[in-house]
């Protein structure tokens, strides 16, 4: 009876060490075409992966997901910086991933079409970056008092969408570009 028991424990021992041998927590991917967590000194940095769905919540567009979907859209990331700064306050850098760069395209296209739909009321302009097309997009000031600019740039590279966002005192087209420069594509 003790090497019947022995006999099933040990047996049991050995299914229960092959089963958490294959479900060992797959490591999560690393965040990729985001600003370096670097990049915006003395601002608090959060992280984190970008779905079709959190995309859509940026738009007033209710079957953007889909589109994404048909665009071929395979995941993000966003990378949000924020804090009390004399330069910027907020930066906010996603990036959005296609299968291929036609998606990457249309999704930049679409923005630009759709730009009110995003950020009502703002004025769109051509950027132009060495290897990367799109536009930078100017939303209104806000009617408050201390309203600072926000100042947008959305760009496709390849596959890769660099979706910016700067807020601050000292936010600029320029600071823009400096900054979506540093986004890896």
């Amino acid at each position: 009876m003790k090497t019947t028991i022995a006999t099933v424990g040990a047996a049991l021992a050995l299914i229960l060490a092959m089963a958490a041998c294959g479900s060992a927590p797959a490591r999560a991917a690393a965040p990729s075409g985001v600003l370096p967590t670097a990049a915006v000194a003395g601002l608090a940095v959060v992280t984190q992966p970008l779905t079709g769905r959190d995309v859509e919540k940026d738009s007033t567009v209710p079957d953007l997901a889909a589109r994404l979907d048909r665009w071929g859209y395979v995941g993000g990331w966003q990378r949000t910086f924020q804090g009390e700064s004399r330069r910027l306050t907020l930066v906010v850098s996603r990036s959005l991933q296609f299968r291929n760069s036609p998606g990457a395209a249309a999704f930049v296209a679409y923005m630009h079409q759709k730009v009110g739909s995003f950020y009502p009321f703002a004025l769109t302009r051509p950027l132009s970056m060495p290897g990367r097309s799109g536009w930078v997009i100017r939303p209104p000031l806000c009617a408050c008092h201390m309203a600072t600019p926000l100042i947008v740039g959305v760009t496709a590279q390849g596959r890769t969408v660099s979706w910016l966002e700067i807020n601050g005192p000292q936010a600029s087209t320029r600071m823009l570009t400096q900054l979506l420069a540093r986004t890896p594509a």
